[in-house]
């Protein structure tokens, strides 16, 4: 069979649908292969459904507040199921708006398919190449070797029934939100953590402030692992081992296991390319996102940087223009947040404490917590802490936040950090009183005050 030759092929139709439409609308000839639902892991099976559900969990959260205001309330959910169907309802719209959007010069492959050269893809029965391939098919949940079955981030956005219990194995960011999706509802739920901590790339003192809030509503039992389970078709008898040598027993509807992420560099014909994937499966890139392989870019999770929808919502951007001739210059990602959005909520930018104290790295701390503003007594935030980390040059090296909307406040501080990295531009602006942006305030001139005199007018 003939292969039909393009100048580009976008292989993935997550984030990087925006590559394909900047360069179809650019008047490239386009293939966009894509074996799911357009618009990837975040429309269908991560960021936004994850966040609508827990829309729910922060409305049944703060009915639950209201007693610290002297209210009194019933909270009840008399259909759970509904909070599924209106969710996924929404989010199933996503591949049709996507694919109207996609304009006359891209073509579009929904097939499995791998390469069998460097810039050839074996799909739909027959062969596709082009001049240049971005290369963005993401990643997927890791699965635990068990023999019962069990589910993965992946399945919780498929449900359709509110499980009574659950049982979560895992400490991480996906493992916390859908905790606290399913408590906040009203699911009987337990965390199942091997180590110490949750979130444990997070800076040091505000997991501990997340930590404190967190197990103060979800169940979490730490230093424990699942020792065995066993399914009889409608719920799990679970064995929790935990480390003093214990086991107890647990009966859960759903066992929902959230450790990790693996690239899906496995099955797409790698081996047919030059490509070579490091040792953990990530395909590398250079700072204008292009592989080894002459012609071939990659991006998002299967490149493994920066693995948020934010960074690959810019990746993507950025490719488009590169590849139309818009710019030539290397990628700046400027200052890369993230956040957490539990209750509390935990956001942060730049280098932790733990890694500044391990590079040798000088710096000074400074925390300001959410209870010394207005703002903060006014929606009684009890968890709520803003920590900056600066160079002796005044520098923000990091900023940590936790508490109440912690997710909007880090936006202060990320054009700072990007355009005049300085930490007195925090300090001599006026902020509206009473706001929670005052935290931020407080806490940069708490953090100023603490640098040395003899560099408080050195920019570096």
């Amino acid at each position: 069979m003939e292969t039909k030759h393009f100048d580009l092929i976008v292989f993935g139709g997550g984030n990087a649908i925006s590559t394909a439409i900047d360069c179809g609308a650019a008047g490239m000839n386009v293939a966009l292969v894509e074996r799911g639902p357009l618009g990837g892991t975040c429309p269908h099976r991560g960021c936004i459904p994850s966040k609508l559900l827990i829309g729910y969990a922060d409305a049944a959260e703060h009915a639950r507040d209201a007693q610290r205001f002297g209210l009194e309330t019933t909270l009840r959910i008399p259909n759970p199921d509904a909070i599924f169907r209106d969710t996924f309802d929404f989010t199933g719209k996503y591949d049709g708006i996507l694919k109207d959007a996609l304009g006359k010069n891209v073509t579009l492959y929904r097939d499995n398919a791998a390469f069998v050269a460097n810039r050839t893809l074996r799909v739909n029965g027959g062969t596709i190449s082009a001049r240049k391939i971005v290369l963005a098919t993401g990643s997927r949940p890791m699965r635990p070797a068990l023999d019962v079955p069990c589910w993965t981030s992946d399945d919780v956005f498929e449900l359709r029934n509110m499980p009574k219990s659950i049982t979560i194995v895992g400490g991480g960011y996906i493992a916390c939100e859908l905790g606290h999706f399913f408590h906040g509802v009203g699911v009987d739920t337990l965390l199942v953590v091997r180590r110490d901590q949750l979130l444990d790339r997070e800076d040091n003192e505000t997991r501990a402030v997340f930590m404190n809030g967190f197990t103060a509503r979800v169940p979490v039992t730490f230093n424990s692992t699942i020792a065995s389970a066993t399914h009889d078709g409608s719920g799990y008898r679970i064995s929790v081992a935990h480390a003093d040598g214990t086991e107890t027993q647990r009966d859960s509807e759903a066992l929902l296991y959230c450790i990790g992420r693996i690239p899906n560099s496995d099955s797409i014909g790698i081996e047919n390319t030059g490509l070579k994937p490091n040792a953990r499966g990530y395909i590398e890139t250079d700072d204008h996102l292009r592989t080894p392989v002459e012609g071939v870019y990659a991006m998002g999770d299967i490149a493994g940087r920066y693995m948020f929808t934010h960074a690959a919502n810019f990746e993507s951007e950025y490719l488009g223009q590169l590849l139309t001739g818009k710019t030539q210059d290397p990628i700046d990602y400027g200052p890369m947040p993230h956040a957490v959005f539990t209750l509390p909520e935990i956001a942060g930018v730049g280098a932790t404490e733990d890694e500044l104290k391990s590079a040798d790295t000088p710096y000074v701390a400074a925390c300001y917590p959410f209870s010394n503003s207005t703002k903060g007594r006014a929606v009684k935030e009890e968890h709520g802490l803003c920590k900056f980390l600066i160079s002796p040059g005044h520098k923000i090296l990091g900023c940590h936040i936790v508490g109440y909307q912690a997710s909007v406040l880090l936006h202060a501080v990320l054009p700072i950090m990007k355009w005049r990295n300085d930490i007195h531009s925090l300090v001599d602006i006026i902020y509206i009183h009473p706001s929670l942006a005052e935290v931020v305030r407080g806490a940069a001139r708490k953090a100023a005050g603490m640098l040395p005199t003899a560099c408080r007018d050195l920019i570096v």
